[in-house]
C-alpha cells in the first residue's frame, strides 16, 4: 500500500520563522551545547542509536533508571506505569495476552496473527509479544519510553511507541552483589550478579534470580491462595573487544514461570438465578478477595534467547552495528472460564475450561550505520529482517446439565455424574501464524545553522503474513463453542512507506524546542482465534498513523531544574481492536478493523533539585484518546452508530506522578535514603463497549475503572562505603483497592475484575551486599 506522505507544515514553518528572533539574540552571548556535553543532572540515552544527552533529543522520552525501579521494591513493567504518566499496562488472565498502551493507544488482542501497537525492545532485540517480558525485569540499567511512531530509528516498526530496555554491562573488575527481599504478604525474591574478567579486553556478567509469591486471592473451593507465581532465570553477557575498533557483545537468557495467575474475581451478584453459585463469597467489586472455582487458572512459561551484537568503528562514517537474535517462548495456559465450582441445572450453570500450549520463535537481524554525534549531518541508516512463528493448540471443554435428582443447594440444583443428565461438548483447535517483515529505514539530521537542525526520515516495510486454523467439530452444543469444523489457510502481504519530518532549534543554550511529523505503521492481521468462522477470513487492514508533536526541553546550568513538555496529536486509521461478542451464552472476542481513532494531549515532566541530595521528580499527562469513526459491523443493530467521541479503552484522561528522594549523609555507620512516590490515574474504561443505548451506557459504566491514587515509600540504610544496603519498602500505603481490568461475561451477567499485584497494602525489606 502506498500512503501519501504529506505534512501540514504550518507548525514547522512557524517554529522556523519564529525562532531566529530568540536564537540571534542569544547566539553571541551563549555557546550552543553540544550533543555530547554532560552537565550536572544529565541523563544519557541511546534512543537515536548513539549516546546523547536526553535534553538534546527531539522526541518525547521518559527515562527510568534501574536504581529508581529497585528502590520501590518492584522490578516489572506493571510498576513502570506508575512512573511514566503516558504509559498504561493491560493485564490479562495469561501474560501472553497482556499488552502496553502509550498515549491511550495499544492493542487489546487475542488473535495469534496480529502484532502490538507498542514495541518492546531489550538490548536491541525486538520481542514478538511484549507479554514475554512481563515477569520481573532484572539487572536493568535504564528504561526508555519513547512516545509516538519510531519506525525511522528502530528495526521493528511500531505505530504508537517503543519501550526500550537497556541492561547493565559487565564491569572491568571482579565483583557483584547478592540481594534478598521479603514482604509481609509472603513474596520472596533472591537475585545475584557477578562480573568476571575473562582476559584482556574480555569481560562478562552473569545474573540469576528467583521469586515466589503466594498471591492475593483466596480460592475457597481449592482451599488455597492464588494469583501468585514462582519465577527463576539466568542471564549472561560477554563483551569482547576484538580490536580497538571492533567489539562483540554476546547475550543469553533463560527463565521459567509457574503461576496460578490470573483468576478473575466476580465482583457483582450474578443474576438469572445464579446468585447461589457464589454463596459465602463477599462480593464487593474490586474489594472482592475470594473466588469459588474448581479449576486452577494457571500459566506455565519457558523462555530463552540469544543475541550477538557486533559494533565496528568505521571512522568518520560512524559505527556499523549488526544484531542477530533468536528467541524461543513456550506458554501453557489453563483457565476456568465459567467462574463457578459446580454444574447446575439452570441456563448459565455450565462448566467451561480452556487449556493448551502456545510455542513461538522469533528470529531478527538488524544492520545499521550510525554517524558520530555533534556533526553537521547526523544519520542512522539501517536494514531489518524479522520472522515470528506462533502456534497454539486450544481445547475448550464444557459440561452442561439438563436434569438432576440432587437436592438444591443455596437455591440451585447441582449436577453430578450418576445422578444427573450431563453432556460434555468439546472442541480442539490448532492455529498459528508466520509474520515476516523486511524493512529499510533512515533518519537524517542536518545542522542548518548553529542553532537550527532539520530532520528527515523514512521507512520502507514489506510484510508477509500467513495463518492457518484447523478445528475439530464440536462434540455437542455448549457455551463458547462453534459447532462446525474449520480448515482455513490464509495469506496476505503489504508494503508501506512511512516518513518523518522535523525541525529542532536551540532557543537558548539551555532551552531546546522541536516540532515533528511522523507516520506509524503496524502490519495487516488476521482474526485467527479458536472460534473463527467463514465470515472472518478476510485480512484486517494495516494500522497506520499520522502523528504531530511540539516539544520543549529546558535545564538550568547547574542542573537544579529540568522541565520537558510535549503537545501531541495523532490519528490512527484502521485501528486494530478487539470486540466482545456472545456465543452460545459465553463472551468471546474477535479482532476487527475498528475504524479511525485519535489521541491528543499534553505531557509535562520535571526534575527539581533544590538542595544537594534532595530530588523531586514529577510528571503529568492529559490524554484525549477517542473514537473518530467506528466501523459498524454488517447486520448490526439499528441503534449502532459511528460512536464518535467515545473514550478509548485503558486511556485515562489524566495520569500523573510525583516522587521525592532525600539522601542524608549522617557521618555514622550508615547513611539514610528516604523515597516516596504518589501516582494518580483518572477514570478509564476497560474495553470498546458501546455507549449508545441506555443498556450500553449501563454496561460501559460498570466496566469503567474508577480513578485512584497510589502512595509508595521506602527508607534505606546505606553503607557509606557501598558494601551493603537495607531497604524498607511500603506499597499502596493507603490500602486502595483497584482493578486493572473489568469485563463482562461473569456467571449470570455478573462482572469480572482482574486485580493487580499491589491491590492491597504491603511492606517489605530488601538486603543487598556488594562485593
Amino acid at each position: 500500500m502506498k500512503r501519501a506522505f504529506h505534512l501540514s507544515g504550518a507548525a514547522l514553518l512557524a517554529l522556523i520563522a519564529a525562532t531566529p528572533a530568540f536564537a540571534q539574540d542569544t547566539a553571541a552571548a551563549e555557546e550552543t551545547a553540544t550533543a555530547d556535553t554532560v552537565d550536572a543532572g544529565d541523563i544519557i540515552v541511546t534512543a537515536q542509536k548513539r549516546s546523547e544527552n536526553l535534553q538534546k533529543v527531539p522526541a518525547a522520552i521518559s527515562v527510568v533508571s534501574g536504581e529508581q525501579f529497585e528502590a520501590r521494591g518492584g522490578v516489572n513493567v506493571q510498576s513502570l506505569q506508575q512512573l511514566v504518566p503516558s504509559l498504561n499496562f493491560k493485564e490479562s488472565a495469561t501474560t501472553i495476552d497482556s499488552s502496553l498502551f502509550l498515549r491511550g493507544v495499544g492493542t487489546i488482542n487475542f488473535s495469534i496473527a496480529a502484532e502490538p501497537s507498542v514495541g518492546f525492545v531489550v538490548d536491541g532485540v525486538t520481542y514478538a509479544r511484549s507479554g514475554e517480558a512481563f515477569g520481573d525485569l532484572y539487572d536493568v540499567e535504564r528504561i526508555e519510553v519513547l512516545r509516538g511512531p519510531q519506525g525511522t530509528l528502530f528495526g521493528k516498526n511500531s505505530s504508537a511507541g517503543v519501550v526500550n530496555i537497556v541492561t547493565k554491562r559487565p564491569g572491568d573488575r571482579f565483583g557483584g552483589y547478592v540481594e534478598a527481599q521479603a514482604t509481609t504478604d509472603d513474596e520472596y525474591k533472591l537475585k545475584a550478579a557477578i562480573d568476571i574478567p575473562l582476559g584482556k579486553g574480555i569481560s562478562s556478567r552473569f545474573t540469576g534470580t528467583y521469586a515466589n509469591f503466594d498471591g492475593t486471592v483466596r480460592n475457597v473451593t481449592l482451599n488455597r491462595t492464588v494469583n501468585g507465581y514462582e519465577r527463576y532465570g539466568i542471564r549472561g553477557m560477554i563483551v569482547a573487544e576484538a580490536t580497538d575498533a571492533l567489539t562483540f557483545t554476546l547475550i543469553g537468557d533463560w527463565r521459567r514461570t509457574n503461576a496460578d495467575c490470573c483468576a478473575e474475581v466476580i465482583g457483582t451478584v450474578p443474576g438469572n438465578g445464579l446468585a447461589g453459585s457464589l454463596s459465602g463469597i463477599k462480593l464487593d467489586k474490586e474489594k472482592t478477595r475470594e473466588i469459588r472455582q474448581n479449576t486452577l487458572t494457571e500459566t506455565r512459561e519457558t523462555s530463552w534467547g540469544a543475541s550477538l551484537q557486533a559494533d565496528l568503528d568505521v571512522g568518520s562514517a560512524g559505527t556499523l552495528t549488526s544484531i542477530t537474535a533468536y528467541r524461543d517462548y513456550k506458554n501453557y495456559g489453563i483457565r476456568d472460564g465459567d467462574f463457578i465450582d459446580k454444574v447446575y441445572n439452570i441456563p448459565g450453570g455450565n462448566q467451561l475450561d480452556d487449556f493448551g500450549p502456545q510455542p513461538s520463535t522469533t528470529f531478527t537481524q538488524e544492520v545499521r550505520l550510525a554517524s558520530p554525534g555533534n556533526q553537521t549531518v547526523e544519520y542512522v541508516l539501517g536494514g531489518f529482517y524479522y520472522k515470528a512463528k506462533q502456534e497454539r493448540t486450544f481445547e475448550r471443554d464444557d459440561i452442561v446439565c439438563s436434569a438432576t435428582t440432587l437436592p438444591p443447594v443455596s437455591g440451585l440444583f447441582p449436577c453430578a455424574p450418576g445422578s444427573s443428565t450431563l453432556a460434555f461438548p468439546s472442541a480442539v483447535g490448532n492455529f498459528g501464524s508466520t509474520i515476516e517483515n523486511v524493512a529499510a529505514y533512515g533518519n537524517v539530521t542536518v545542522r542548518a545553522t548553529d542553532w537550527l537542525r532539520l530532520i528527515v526520515g523514512g521507512r520502507f516495510t514489506h510484510d508477509n503474513i500467513s495463518a492457518f486454523n484447523v478445528r475439530s467439530a464440536a462434540t455437542g452444543i455448549g457455551p463458547g463453542l462453534v459447532g462446525a469444523a474449520a480448515n482455513y489457510r490464509l495469506k496476505t502481504s503489504q508494503s508501506d512507506f512511512s516518513g518523518k519530518l522535523g525541525v529542532q532549534a536551540d532557543i537558548t543554550n539551555r532551552l531546546m524546542a522541536y516540532a515533528t511529523f511522523s507516520q506509524g505503521y503496524k502490519g495487516p492481521a488476521f482474526n485467527v482465534f479458536f472460534n473463527q468462522n467463514d465470515n472472518q477470513l478476510a485480512p484486517i487492514a494495516a494500522e497506520t498513523s499520522n502523528a504531530y508533536e511540539l516539544g520543549t526541553k529546558f535545564k538550568t546550568a547547574d542542573g537544579s531544574f529540568t522541565l520537558n513538555t510535549a503537545v501531541f496529536y495523532a490519528k490512527y486509521d484502521h485501528f486494530q481492536a478487539n470486540n466482545f461478542v456472545f456465543l452460545n451464552g459465553s463472551v468471546v472476542t474477535q479482532l476487527t478493523d475498528a475504524g479511525s481513532v485519535s489521541t491528543k494531549g499534553v505531557e509535562i515532566e520535571s526534575v527539581i533539585r533544590p538542595v544537594r541530595n534532595f530530588t523531586i521528580s514529577a510528571g503529568i499527562a492529559y490524554t484525549d484518546a477517542q473514537i473518530d469513526r467506528f466501523n459498524i459491523p454488517p447486520n448490526a443493530s439499528p441503534t449502532q452508530t459511528d460512536r464518535r467521541g467515545e473514550q478509548l479503552p485503558l486511556a485515562p484522561t489524566w495520569k500523573g506522578n510525583i516522587g521525592a528522594t532525600w539522601k542524608i549523609e549522617t557521618g555514622g555507620f550508615a547513611n539514610v535514603e528516604i523515597g516516596s512516590n504518589i501516582s494518580l490515574t483518572s477514570d478509564q474504561v476497560s474495553s470498546l463497549q458501546a455507549g449508545v443505548t441506555p443498556a450500553d451506557l449501563a454496561v460501559r459504566r460498570a466496566i469503567t475503572i474508577d480513578g485512584y491514587a497510589l502512595v509508595d515509600a521506602n527508607i534505606a540504610l546505606v553503607d557509606p562505603k557501598g558494601v551493603w544496603r537495607v531497604n524498607f519498602i511500603g506499597r499502596n500505603l493507603t490500602d486502595k483497592s483497584y482493578a486493572s481490568l473489568i469485563t463482562t461475561g461473569g456467571p449470570g451477567g455478573s462482572y469480572r475484575y482482574l486485580l493487580p499485584r499491589d491491590v492491597d497494602r504491603y511492606f517489605g525489606v530488601a538486603v543487598r551486599f556488594n562485593y
